[in-house]
C-alpha cells in the first residue's frame, strides 16, 4: 500500500544514526559551554579584585587612613589599618593567587607602599592573570598571561 500512495518514511536505522549525531554535537556544545562558564567566572574575579583594589585606594583617600590589602592563597582583605575590614572575600577552588602572602598598604593620598604584582591563575581553565598596582600613582591594571 505504501507504494500506491508514493509517501516516503524513514527506517529506524537512519533515525537512530540521526539521533545519536544530535547527541555527539549536544555534548561538544555543553562542554564548550562549561569552558566558557569556567573563563568567564576567572576573568570575573580577576576584574573584581582589581575594582576592589581600587575601591581600596579611594577609601584611603577619602577617609584620610591607611588602607592594606592581603592576598593569603585562596582569600584578600581590604582593610583600615588598625580599623575596619571594608572587603573580604574568598575565591572558588580552581582559583589561586600566585605567592603565599602579598599585601600592599595605600596611604592617605591613595600612593602605595610599593608596586604590587599579583599573579590569579586557574587550574580549571589553565588562564593565568596578572593584577598590577604602579608604584607612585597606584595605578591598577591587570592583564591575561
Amino acid at each position: 500500500m505504501r507504494g500506491d500512495r508514493g509517501e516516503r518514511a524513514y527506517s529506524l536505522i537512519e533515525l537512530v544514526v540521526v539521533l545519536a549525531l544530535v547527541g555527539i554535537l549536544l555534548s561538544m556544545a555543553v562542554y564548550g559551554i562549561r569552558l566558557a562558564a569556567a573563563r568567564e567566572e576567572v576573568d570575573g574575579w580577576v576584574r573584581g579584585v582589581a575594582a576592589d583594589l581600587s575601591s581600596g585606594q579611594q577609601d584611603a583617600i577619602t577617609r584620610r587612613v591607611n588602607v592594606r590589602a592581603t592576598f593569603l592563597d585562596h582569600t584578600y582583605t581590604i582593610a583600615v589599618v588598625g580599623g575596619a575590614t571594608l572587603r573580604q572575600e574568598i575565591l572558588p577552588g580552581h582559583i589561586t593567587f600566585g605567592s603565599p602572602q602579598q599585601q600592599v598598604t595605600f596611604d592617605r593620598r591613595g600612593v602605595p607602599s610599593a608596586p604590587l604584582t599579583l599573579t590569579v591563575s586557574s587550574t580549571s581553565t589553565g588562564r593565568s592573570y596578572t593584577i598590577q598596582v604602579a608604584g607612585g600613582t597606584g595605578r591598577v591594571s591587570y592583564i591575561e598571561q
